[in-house]
């Protein structure tokens, strides 16, 4: 419903402060583009369905789910050292059997703790960059739910790794790209 209303670029509304919002600024209800990021996403104009809120030791970072017909993807960012920016598909989330490690294997990874440590996906090599335990806040709100996560970067920076555990949840791989924050535009609902 919500894609017929948004066409054509002439057709969205500049922002309302007219500061030229960034994904900082987006929240539930605005609509987001991303250009150049993959040919099916670039017309898309994607609508802020979920905001939630991750915190650790490490630092805090933000998520977003936005959804443009079928389809779905996850917008995360930190401000921690300059913003960055991460983009995934919806994609149903990988078993560790996929990366070729097992939990003895990964437990290992993470009591070394050396960024000589990779595992390879899609052939694509992940080298170890962080482990910690994070809260999980849905909607942004709430204590948050506690997890384990794995970080893991490809030599060239480019696309990162997330290896994730709830409790009582299997471990979930999920792949995704670093966008360049110029790349996404906000538009306020």
């Amino acid at each position: 419903m919500f894609s017929s209303l948004f066409r054509r670029k002439k057709q969205l509304p500049k922002s309302k402060s007219g500061l030229g919002e960034t994904i900082v600024d987006a929240r539930v209800g605005d609509v987001i583009t991303i250009s150049g990021l993959h040919a099916e996403y670039e017309d898309a104009y994607l609508i802020v369905e979920k905001f939630n809120r991750y915190e650790s030791s490490a630092g805090g970072w933000r998520e977003l789910l936005c959804v443009d017909d079928d389809r779905r993807i996850w917008i995360q960012w930190s401000e921690q050292g300059g913003l960055y920016v991460t983009v995934n598909s919806d994609q149903r989330p990988m078993g560790l059997s996929q990366l070729g490690i097992d939990v003895d294997e990964l437990m290992r990874i993470d009591e070394e703790q050396s960024l000589d440590n990779y595992v390879i996906c899609e052939n694509v090599r992940y080298h170890y960059r962080n482990s910690y335990e994070a809260f999980y806040h849905e909607n942004n709100t709430g204590e948050g739910q506690g997890f384990l996560l794995f970080d893991m970067v490809s030599g060239d920076g480019l696309k990162v790794l997330s290896i994730v555990k709830f409790e009582e949840a299997p471990f979930e791989v999920q792949v995704g790209e670093v966008v360049s924050p110029e790349t996404i535009t906000v538009y306020k609902q």
